[in-house]
């Protein structure tokens, strides 16, 4: 079978065999024939799962609209049967569309990867999480404080003051721990900063 650019072809892959790796070029998109393909990301050594494409869904199209090397790697969850789609092919279709839809697309695949990355920027460690739970509380006294409506009496404040010290107990007690996984500023490339006695 042929379409403009190149012929579409069907693969058979085997259970836990590899359809393409991360950083690898779009040079092809992939609907499922039969079976089913995790979509993965590594992070941290380990590998976490993005989604899970079934029969009739298509992948691996964003590398070729947007030019990018592949931000995850496909595996076989089954034993499987993947149609190729050529990226020659599948310029060629979008080229034949009106320039705002081309613009949409774009914007879309812009918008979904920037959604990945917002994701495997989530807390890492525990000192990140730490770090996460005080940076939630102090905006949420600070929107007490600056509402008096919401906290007529004052308990509520007192409340969340008690939950802050017990924190800072809790993140005492892991101040010196070394977490297997680097915290999120390590992750992004920026120097760490050491945790300070609230934040563990």
């Amino acid at each position: 079978m042929f379409v403009a650019g190149g012929e579409v072809d069907k693969k058979f892959f085997q259970e836990g065999e590899t359809v393409f790796q991360e950083g690898d070029p779009g040079n092809a998109a992939y609907i499922v024939e039969s079976g089913s393909e995790g979509i993965f990301r590594s992070d941290e050594g380990e590998d976490v799962q993005l989604a899970t494409m079934n029969m009739g869904e298509l992948f691996g199209e964003m590398a070729i609209i947007d030019g990018s090397k592949r931000m995850a790697h496909a595996v076989a969850m089954e034993d499987s049967v993947i149609v190729c789609l050529p990226r020659a092919g599948l310029e060629a279709m979008l080229a034949k569309q009106a320039p705002m839809v081309k613009t949409l697309i774009q914007i879309l695949a812009d918008n979904l990867r920037t959604v990945h990355e917002v994701y495997m920027k989530r807390p890492c460690s525990v000192h990140d999480f730490f770090n996460a739970i005080t940076f939630h509380m102090d905006g949420l006294g600070k929107r007490i404080e600056a509402d008096k409506d919401a906290d007529p009496t004052g308990e509520d404040l007192k409340r969340l003051k008690l939950t802050e010290e017990q924190m800072s107990v809790l993140a005492e007690h892991f101040a010196d721990y070394q977490d297997k996984r680097a915290s999120v500023v390590e992750v992004l490339g920026k120097a760490p900063d050491k945790p300070d006695k609230k934040v563990g």
